[in-house]
């Protein structure tokens, strides 16, 4: 079997509610796909995170690595990969284009899968967790009364545990959290993420601190993102004062980025996605440097159905991993490309049993879910008001 296409495909949909948090608004959700077609008729696919901000830019990354990989045979994804980042250091080692290489990575997974007929954990090692609970990544902003409704709908719907973001001021920030946790009661799991590491003005180690210390008695298992993105000394300060459990990472990409983390003692929980940090490969590579440091992986997993499925599937196959992010903000593409429905029970997700990563995109939902190329700018971050 040999590569014959990399194919670009770029979808557009409208989330359900706007995405609204410290850093900005959403207010359409772009998706970029590469598809990898090969001489056999097996095709996989693959997604970058960088193209709900970018998509034109991920066309442009895909076309420009075609022709590095035409020829070449999907079945030994590492041997790509490797060709693709030892042909491109100057200017893909890292960021847009590592994702996008990881993106293809990704792909060929999925061709392999398909034709051995296997799940791309099962191809990774197989799995080392019957099953995994799974938390509502929510909690964005809105008014508290339709806040609540939403945690109470988490909590009625059997959620163990669920993520709520703050960063619109100390303040409101922990009576949010305040009440959250009152509506929640004392036995579920409370996620809080700042989400400082893309936002334009982001808190300083003090003011993370600060906002730390008052929540620091609402049973909080962790806090994300508290300062900014390579704010590794920053992250270090916090981890050294609060006693609440620190994560990060999901906008870094690639072993690099992360080593800095874990050479300041700035994480315990690092949160890589396969769909930015360069693919399923690097992730077990940064999922084997926590480790080696004593510390937990908890996947980013934001996006469309490719995305979770291809971090659903290096969770279960990686020790230290013990919660899967499940993303309730209302986006159509989350689920819509599973071949199967992922199995879920008493708030617990189970490893994914269709062939290759278990997602598909056929004509229909090319059509339903056509790029808006009038908004291709249309998901860059605006600033949302304090």
């Amino acid at each position: 079997m040999r590569i014959t296409r990399l194919e670009p495909v770029l979808l557009s949909a409208k989330p359900t509610e706007e995405i609204r948090w410290s850093g900005g608004t959403l207010p359409i959700i772009h998706a970029s796909i590469v598809q990898v077609h090969t001489d056999e008729g097996i095709t996989g696919l693959g997604e970058t995170y960088v193209g709900i901000f970018a998509p034109l830019a991920v066309k442009g990354i895909i076309e420009a690595l075609e022709p590095l990989v035409v020829g070449e045979d999907p079945m030994q994804p590492l041997a790509v990969y490797q060709k693709l980042y030892s042909k491109n250091l100057f200017w893909a080692r890292n960021g847009a284009g590592l994702s996008v290489i990881g993106a293809i990575e990704m792909a060929l997974w999925d061709i392999k899968g398909k034709a051995l007929g296997l799940p791309v954990h099962s191809l990774l090692g197989g799995a080392v967790h019957e099953k995994l609970p799974i938390y509502a990544s929510g909690g964005l902003e809105k008014p508290i009364d339709q806040l609540l409704d939403e945690m109470r709908r988490y909590k009625d719907e059997g959620f163990t545990a669920i993520k709520a973001r703050i960063g619109m001021g100390a303040a409101k920030d922990v009576s949010k959290i305040q009440r959250v946790r009152e509506v929640l009661g004392p036995d579920i799991n409370l996620m809080v993420d700042a989400v400082q590491g893309h936002n334009p003005q982001p808190w300083s180690a003090a003011e993370a601190i600060q906002v730390g210390h008052e929540l620091t008695d609402l049973n909080i298992r962790w806090l994300e993102e508290p300062c900014a993105a390579t704010d590794y000394a920053g992250y270090a300060q916090v981890r050294a004062k609060l006693p609440i459990p620190i994560a990060g990472g999901e906008s870094s990409a690639s072993i690099h980025e992360f080593r800095n983390f874990f050479q300041a003692g700035a994480l315990d929980i690092a949160q890589p996605d396969a769909a930015h940090a360069g693919g399923i490969e690097e992730c077990r590579k940064i999922a084997a440097l926590a480790q080696s440091h004593g510390a937990e992986i908890a996947f980013h997993s934001w996006s469309s159905s490719i995305v979770l499925a291809a971090n659903y599937h290096l969770a279960f196959c990686t020790p230290n991993c013990h919660f899967l992010e499940f993303p309730t903000w209302g986006y159509p593409l989350r689920d819509e490309l599973f071949t199967r429905p992922l199995r879920f029970e008493n708030g617990y997700a189970y490893p994914p049993d269709a062939p290759g990563l278990g997602v598909t995109l056929d004509e229909e939902l090319r059509r339903k879910y056509a790029f808006a190329s009038e908004n291709a700018a249309g998901a860059v971050m605006q600033r949302a008001g304090v």
